[in-house]
């Protein structure tokens, strides 16, 4: 990781918040009627505020994203056995899952929010690790889906209180793909191409 690379995923990261969140909350306003007789100047002024929130929300997923590095070099170190790390990051996704249904249960949220969106967020965490098993080694399954629930979670921990579906989308899609674009990068920053089918290793988030 030299600054011409970082520098790269810190800019198309946050470039990506910004597009996310843009499409994202023009596709829905479209549906609200407050909208419809808008002139094009308030419409503007809308798509740059959104896309200023989106770049934030890329800017706070590349911090969640260094922070996962720091806390996957200075696992590795504690844990001599690459199994033990793993089984770790696995059991805190699980558990980071039930938290979810508990966060939204019996709460403002739609009725079944508590159901669906832990599905959701596994469901698309499967798909980026499989992609990324394919493009790197077996031993990525676990790191990448504990990073794509754990942190994208944690990242959006705030907007779990305010009880609105919208609110929460508005944020935890951006991070979550944002996020998804990180960790399917690391392995090409990293310049450590793994054949898939590899068995697991230390460095099984690379």
């Amino acid at each position: 990781m030299n600054l011409r690379k970082w520098m790269k995923l810190f800019g198309i990261t946050i470039l990506i918040g910004a597009v996310v969140t843009v499409v994202g909350s023009v596709c829905i306003q479209l549906f609200n009627p407050d909208f419809r007789n808008v002139e094009a100047s308030g419409w503007l002024s809308y798509v740059l505020m959104m896309a200023l929130i989106g770049m934030t929300f890329g800017a706070f997923a590349h911090m969640g994203f260094f922070a996962y590095m720091m806390l996957n070099y200075i696992a590795r170190s504690i844990f001599k056995r690459p199994y033990s790390w793993v089984a770790i990051q696995g059991f805190i996704a699980l558990f980071v899952l039930a938290e979810i249904a508990y966060w939204t249960y019996d709460t403002n949220f739609p009725s079944l929010t508590y159901l669906l969106l832990p599905l959701a967020l596994i469901a698309g965490s499967v798909l980026v690790a499989w992609m990324k098993v394919s493009q790197t080694s077996t031993g990525a399954w676990i790191p990448t889906i504990f990073f794509l629930v754990a942190i994208t979670a944690m990242e959006s921990v705030p907007v779990f209180k305010t009880g609105d579906i919208s609110s929460l989308l508005y944020q935890m899609v951006p991070l979550f793909i944002c996020n998804a674009y990180q960790i399917m990068q690391l392995h090409r920053i990293l310049g450590k191409p793994a054949q898939a089918g590899a068995p697991v290793t230390a460095a099984a988030a690379k």
